[in-house]
């Protein structure tokens, strides 16, 4: 399963695959006759206002461009960017305090008391695979234990949420005034609330696969790039929506609502705003995409 829970300056994804999901080959490259494809944009209009929405994928390999060249010109226009919380130095260091206070475990209760003698094993072969410290994992909650062993293994295959998509678009913004849905705060509690229950399997699925190889990371990476929204929710959403019902409920569906009724009210107004947030939040019935829909926007395929 690819993890959904990748943590840099934000909530970032990675996105999700079913754990018993074999990895399927990598799509065959396109023909050299084909017409180049690019990561998704959708756009809205109204008489006097512009919304684009711009599927990211938090962390990449280094290199490429963030998005086609509709989506760039797209950017250039704007005069707000939105991602999912503010993206900024002063950010990182919020970020950092807010994760050692509400993952960190107390004395009491280390993380070894939340696994069995079995699971115990299992987590200590996956630290030693990647090469982490057993004596700092003891000592966080479930829910960050997960997130770091999420991020590990990606980053040792090449993977960085420094290059994610989210960053590039601000840093191409310009003056673009930059808005944010969220705060740090806000984005760290939706996991150091989550119950014990899906903590702990939240955990134990991290653990369970954290020895793999990069194949479905490398597949989400190849359907965000060339804008497969078919294969982007079989990866991102089906299974997930399925097996961790409070998680979809709180990681997507909560959210995109919230982030509807904003972006609603920013159409009532007038200029441009480009929204940069995870594809997954596009994508599905659940989706800002289908959402907006539903409440009379029309929202067309731009890129």
């Amino acid at each position: 399963m690819i993890k959904h829970w990748v943590f840099a300056a934000a909530l970032t994804f990675a996105g999700f695959a079913h754990a018993d999901e074999k990895p399927q080959p990598a799509p065959a490259a396109p023909a050299a006759a084909a017409a180049p494809a690019y990561p998704a944009l959708f756009v809205a209009r109204d008489a006097d206002s512009t919304l684009y929405l711009f599927g990211t994928m938090h962390i990449r390999r280094p290199g490429g461009e963030w998005g086609g060249p509709v989506a760039q010109a797209a950017l250039a226009e704007a005069d707000e960017v939105w991602t999912e919380m503010e993206i900024a130095e002063n950010t990182q260091s919020e970020v950092q305090a807010l994760v050692l206070s509400a993952g960190m475990a107390p004395a009491d209760r280390p993380l070894s008391s939340w696994l069995n003698k079995d699971q115990r094993a299992e987590l200590a072969a996956a630290l030693q695979h990647l090469g982490a410290s057993p004596a700092v994992f003891e000592r966080m909650r479930p829910w960050l234990a997960a997130m770091t062993l999420s991020v590990m293994p990606l980053m040792q295959q090449g993977y960085d949420p420094a290059a994610g998509a989210d960053r590039a678009v601000i840093g191409a913004a310009g003056d673009a005034r930059q808005r944010a849905f969220e705060t740090a705060a806000e984005q760290i509690g939706f996991f150091a609330n989550l119950s014990d229950t899906a903590q702990r399997q939240y955990l134990m699925d991290t653990i369970n696969t954290a020895t793999g190889g990069s194949d479905e990371i490398d597949q989400l990476s190849h359907a965000w790039e060339s804008g497969d929204l078919e294969r982007l929710e079989t990866l991102v959403l089906d299974s997930f929506r399925a097996r961790y019902p409070e998680l979809h409920q709180v990681i997507f569906t909560q959210r995109n609502h919230n982030w509807t009724e904003t972006l609603v009210a920013e159409l009532d107004g007038a200029g441009v705003d480009f929204v940069a947030v995870g594809a997954g939040h596009l994508l599905g019935d659940d989706g800002v995409v289908a959402l907006l829909r539903a409440r009379g926007v029309d929202v067309e395929r731009a890129e």
